[in-house]
């Protein structure tokens, strides 16, 4: 069945709202240190996790690619190996939980979804990188991922049962989903 043009622009409004909280995190993330470049916590990926498990893999690769090329834009990594680690990693997290979510807890599909952009992300940075000692960095990123994505899955769950988005037909609920 077609949706109406009030339910499209409602989802557009969601759409919307998500790529603003991804790439906001994205940037906030970027300006916590960490001990090595790859390390992130993750917080733009609880958006893209939430986004997936309440709208579909649709929904969460327009998310992930969106707060790939804004917070490259934020941070001026646009048209570097960053972005390219970035899109690359984000592309196949949302691949990997889109075909997991039915499989998978929200929790499970996080961390497959981890997992993924890290293996495509080492992968892309050894083909940047030719003498990336890829086979020692194996074990500490599936450590990483499984950590992180195990973290964030249990933090979109929590946003979740609270309403994430915050979004009714009425738009965004500010006070009353804060409660």
């Amino acid at each position: 069945m077609r949706k109406s043009a009030e339910e499209r622009v409602n989802r557009l409004r969601i759409e919307v709202l998500l790529v603003i909280l991804a790439t906001g995190a994205g940037v906030i993330e970027n300006l916590i240190p960490r001990p090595f470049p790859f390390l992130k916590p993750g917080l733009a990926n609880v958006v893209t996790v939430a986004a997936i498990a309440k709208y579909g893999f649709w929904t969460g690769l327009r998310v992930n690619i969106l707060r790939s090329t804004g917070a490259a834009l934020f941070i001026g990594t646009l048209a570097t190996p960053t972005y390219l680690l970035s899109l690359s990693g984000g592309i196949a997290s949302a691949l990997v939980m889109g075909s997991v979510k039915r499989i998978f807890s929200v929790t499970g599909m996080s961390v497959a979804g981890s997992l993924g952009s890290l293996s495509v992300q080492l992968l892309t940075a050894s083909l940047l990188l030719p003498g990336l000692p890829v086979a020692s960095l194996v074990l500490p990123l599936s450590i990483w991922g499984t950590l992180s994505g195990t973290i964030t899955g249990i933090v979109a769950i929590v946003l979740l049962k609270k309403g994430f988005p915050w979004i009714h037909n009425s738009g965004l609920d500010s006070a009353s989903s804060l409660e």
